[in-house]
């Protein structure tokens, strides 16, 4: 009787450790082994200790097989909310790294526009400058042209004045002849200076021919004398009034030049000293907000990258979990099947529950 038991305590250890199961019909060696000796076991034997410790040992399996079940259970909401946690991360990132995008985009086409806008101040600039430099040439070569011309006039004014001074000293013959050289001499520069002002209209040539003639007489005729000192006065005017007009003329140019010069300074000075660093500190600035924006966007992409491994790595540790629950939930039902064909295994052996 010992060894029976002995013999059936090792079975149900055996059952317990997951060793003894059944398949179909086959019956493991233990059971026939119990069922051999519960024939030949005596008959005032209480199996009924054996189907309770049968019960037992089913019970304890049930109970450990609900608690997987239900560790299994709270095991999924954990990985359920771990998902939606990733998942709700991945979308904040991927939003986030959207406008993020968006943001760098337009500060870099602002970036462009400013970069542009400094480009066509520079060719301004240059195209002022250079504006400037001929608009100054120009200038001082209009003042060079005029102080010629003026002087032109100055001195043809003051030949003019020395003919003048000449023939009121001419009274007769006598200081006729003693001034006939000095009047040939005043004759051909008043020729010279008379002939630089021809392009004024300056009609010179019966003056000079009168002079000569004069300077060739041997006599005196006071009334053609003082018709050529009326006509030198009335050409000195002349020239007095033109003098003036150039004066009046080029200072009004010169002034209206100046203006305009005054005006391209102060465009070359706007640009050189206002819009051209105004924008290249924009641009520096703009340079800056980028670099910052591109570092938060790289940051995001990692932070996107890491969220993706992670909601990965919970999917594929959840894989791995489920493979192991469905394994430890199936030797559990096997143990419990290898209890229940031990009782069947009993009850061929002629041995039922009381």
């Amino acid at each position: 009787m010992k060894v029976f038991i002995t013999l059936s305590l090792l079975y149900l250890t055996l059952a317990n450790q997951g060793i003894l199961s059944t398949t179909g019909e086959s019956v493991h060696a233990f059971q026939s082994v119990i069922v051999g000796l519960s024939e030949v076991a005596s008959k005032d034997f209480n199996f009924q200790q054996l189907f309770v410790a049968l019960d037992e040992l089913a019970e304890s399996f049930k109970a450990r097989k609900n608690e997987e079940n239900a560790f299994y259970e709270q095991e999924y909401q954990q990985y359920q909310a771990d998902v939606q946690y990733y998942q709700n991360q991945i979308t904040d990132f991927k939003n986030k790294i959207a406008q993020l995008e968006i943001d760098v985009k337009d500060l870099t086409d602002e970036r462009s526009r400013l970069q542009q806008l400094l480009t066509e101040a520079k060719q301004d600039l240059y195209d002022a400058t250079k504006l400037f430099n001929a608009k100054e040439a120009q200038i001082n070569s209009d003042k060079s042209t005029f102080t010629r011309q003026f002087n032109e006039y100055a001195d043809t004014i003051a030949v003019l004045d020395q003919a003048i001074a000449l023939l009121n000293e001419v009274k007769d013959e006598t200081s006729l002849l003693q001034k006939a050289d000095n009047i040939k001499e005043i004759s051909s520069k008043m020729h010279n200076h008379l002939k630089q002002l021809s392009s004024k209209r300056v009609f010179y040539q019966p003056l000079v021919k009168a002079l000569t003639q004069i300077a060739q007489n041997n006599y005196v005729d006071q009334e053609n004398l003082n018709k050529v000192i009326n006509y030198m006065n009335q050409l000195r005017q002349s020239l007095i009034d033109g003098q003036t007009s150039l004066q009046n003329q080029y200072d009004s140019q010169s002034k209206l030049q100046q203006d305009i010069l005054s005006e391209i300074q102060a465009k070359i000075t706007g640009i050189r000293d206002v819009l051209i660093p105004l924008l290249s500190s924009e641009i520096e600035t703009k340079d800056g907000e980028i670099k910052a924006l591109n570092a938060i966007l790289n940051d995001a992409r990692l932070n996107l990258a890491e969220a993706e491994d992670n909601l990965s790595a919970t999917q594929n540790r959840w894989i791995e979990r489920t493979a192991s629950h469905n394994t430890l939930i199936q030797q559990y039902d096997n143990e419990l099947l290898a209890i229940k064909d031990a009782e069947n295994a009993l009850k061929k052996g002629g041995i039922f529950r009381q």
